[in-house]
């Protein structure tokens, strides 16, 4: 299954991520436990595809701050189709679009390094204009040019609350730097697992809110924190 979406603009990054065998048999086995052993047993169709299809882009962009309008009308096909994905075990459409988030994620970062490399008085304060803060319910940005004047105004918004913190245009373009710095390099670390997670939670969560994936990993240090001990 191929469908990229025509605005990402660098296809080829984040291609190292792809579904394991490990994580298809998984996905398998959580549709048949949850279609068999959730008290509630309801279906396995299109309305679930539809509340994980929801699920999961607010899992990766809950601020509407990566993804266009654009992308959202280019994906809409897949609304009604992750019910029949999960039946089968087809992983990549959850992965594809965890890809296309991480190409943003990273964009964005990019964007800001290279205006804080000109300094912070290059962005310009005189000028009026306004940043809604809260974007839970906001439009998706019309396409990418729409989306990069976004991340300007939110990088501006950042240095502005610093320099009402009292801290000076050097120490801002240090820290915003250093920050922007260390989220490149968590996004690094992202492992499949990480993107599989992710996508079964989408789906895990539509039958109630405290139902959720654990990777195996994650559930040793659940069980960790839980008891209080380790062996090994």
């Amino acid at each position: 299954l191929s469908l990229g979406a025509q605005a990402v603009s660098k296809p080829d990054d984040w291609a190292h991520l792809q579904p394991e065998r490990e994580q298809v048999i998984a996905s398998l086995n959580v549709v048949e436990l949850l279609k068999r052993h959730h008290y509630d047993k309801p279906p396995l169709d299109n309305a679930r595809s539809q509340k994980t299809h929801a699920n999961y882009l607010k899992s990766l962009d809950p601020a509407r701050l990566l993804f266009t309008r654009q992308d959202i009308e280019h994906y809409s096909s897949w609304e009604y189709r992750h019910d029949d994905f999960l039946h089968k075990g087809e992983l990549e459409p959850g992965f594809e679009l965890y890809r296309l988030y991480l190409q943003r994620q990273s964009q964005y970062l990019e964007q800001s390094l290279e205006t804080l490399k000109n300094g912070v008085a290059s962005l310009d304060f005189d000028r009026d204009e306004t940043l809604e803060t809260d974007r839970e319910k906001a439009p998706w940005p019309a396409d990418m040019d729409e989306l990069q004047e976004l991340w300007r105004k939110r990088l501006k918004d950042e240095v502005l609350r610093l320099k009402l913190a009292g801290k000076d245009e050097a120490a801002i373009a240090e820290l915003l730097t250093k920050r922007y710095r260390n989220q490149r390099k968590r996004m690094q670390q992202i492992r499949s697992e990480d993107v599989f997670q992710t996508y079964i939670n989408a789906f895990a969560q539509t039958y109630d809110p405290h139902t959720s994936y654990l990777s195996p990993e994650n559930a040793e240090n659940f069980d960790i924190n839980m008891s209080l001990s380790l062996e090994g």
